[in-house]
């Protein structure tokens, strides 16, 4: 059964020589991991931007970690998120868990290059977003705010270019439907840089000394491609 609040989790601060209880998200906090597992609303949005800042303003040279499984986002918030992400100075990297849907997928591919994982079994769920309200009014005032939605997913797919190297034809074809992206076809998308595999077993003590950061520890992991040896690869390409 899981907990109804936060789990507590013991935690040593440094200089000192006793343990503390802290809640779990303050502990990733002080390895710099945001972890990031709701749907992207304007509270969300504010938390994880004030976070961003507060980490910026502790250390603008150490790597930021957004642990992602979004199952959806608004199209405004996300849009402050990532102005934020590109903003600070720190390498931010991403890394898909589970789930990354609609403007979740875009903020995973937003982050450092070279820096952009996801786990095996992750999905992407590539879309635009819509209205973020039920459409209501007069038809001027509808005919705005469905302009400045096709404006704001414009700009987004314009981004999603630059930042997986496809070109801006191909992903304005690709979404004009919404579709989903395995781990590998997400790799070749564009969209992460590597998918993580653990290279040793569950029972090696040396997984479970710390919380540790995925890609902050490459000689633990393997890339998916090289080594996984599941089925062919599928027709993702760049264009």
């Amino acid at each position: 059964m899981m907990p109804s609040t936060t789990p507590q989790v013991p935690y040593k601060p440094p200089g000192s020589d006793f343990y503390t209880w802290v809640d779990l998200n303050t502990r990733l906090l002080r390895d710099r991991v945001i972890f990031v597992g709701r749907f992207l609303d304007e509270e969300a949005a504010n938390q994880i931007i004030a976070t961003l800042l507060y980490l910026r303003s502790e250390d603008s040279t150490r790597p930021i970690s957004l642990y992602m499984n979004v199952p959806g986002a608004l199209m405004k918030p996300s849009l402050a998120i990532y102005d934020a992400m590109i903003g600070v100075e720190c390498p931010i990297s991403t890394l898909n868990l589970g789930l990354a849907t609609g403007m979740g997928a875009f903020l995973c591919a937003a982050g450092t290059p070279g820096q952009r994982f996801c786990l095996p079994n992750a999905r992407f769920l590539m879309q635009k977003t819509g209205m973020e309200e039920g459409m209501r009014g007069q038809a001027t005032d509808l005919a705005i705010d469905v302009a400045e939605n096709y404006k704001d997913n414009e700009r987004m797919l314009a981004k999603l270019a630059q930042h997986t190297g496809q070109s801006l034809t191909k992903i304005k074809k690709d979404f004009e439907r919404d579709f989903y992206l395995t781990a590998n076809e997400a790799k070749l998308y564009g969209v992460v840089d590597k998918v993580l595999l653990p290279k040793y077993s569950r029972s090696d003590p040396a997984m479970r000394a710390e919380f540790g950061r995925f890609e902050g520890e490459p000689q633990r992991y393997q890339d998916y491609r090289e080594s996984s040896g599941w089925g062919g690869a599928p027709s993702y390409t760049k264009g």
